[in-house]
């Protein structure tokens, strides 16, 4: 269920759209401000932790304003591209996981299910233009499965982690 509502906080933000194309809108500036990162930063890190954070969920990401963080903890990757391929590690890549597209961009998983048979995935990102040369904003974007470097699931161990006992 709280995969759910973050992905909804997530789908909330599709449209907003930078003004001048450069990182500037009030949501971007106040996702950033959050993380301590000047307002125009590239935000799609910044975005994403949001998404959690407005569900009362603060990831321990280092520093979650950075892409790399999001990846840093291989204990946390349950999708990795190699060259042989594509290989599950562990758990399988679940709604709302913070997917690596390109080394330094991070989007949202907006799929419940996981087939790595499918030529395509569905993610929510911020600070894109989503292939279509306009303007970065928030977008619903397809991206082919070969884009995807790694996929993480942070939620599932804080849950583990933070559950109350007895329940």
């Amino acid at each position: 269920m709280i995969r759910a509502q973050i992905l909804e906080v997530a789908q909330q933000q599709i449209g907003v759209v930078e003004r001048r194309n450069r990182n500037d809108h009030p949501k971007i500036a106040e996702w950033n401000r959050a993380l301590g990162l000047p307002a125009n930063s590239p935000y799609c890190a910044s975005g994403i932790y949001y998404c959690y954070a407005a569900n009362g969920i603060r990831l321990p990401i280092r520093a979650p304003g950075l892409v790399r963080s999001w990846f840093a903890d291989g204990s946390k990757i349950v999708y990795r591209r190699s060259q042989r391929g594509n290989t599950r590690t562990g758990r399988r890549p679940r709604l709302a996981d913070p997917v690596s597209i390109f080394e330094s961009h991070v989007e949202l998983l907006a799929q419940e299910r996981w087939d790595e048979d499918d030529d395509e995935i569905t993610v929510i990102g911020f600070n894109t233009t989503a292939g279509s040369g306009t303007r970065g904003g928030v977008y619903r974007v397809r991206r082919k499965l070969g884009q995807v470097k790694l996929i993480a699931n942070h939620l599932t161990p804080y849950l583990e982690k933070n559950q109350p006992k007895g329940l």
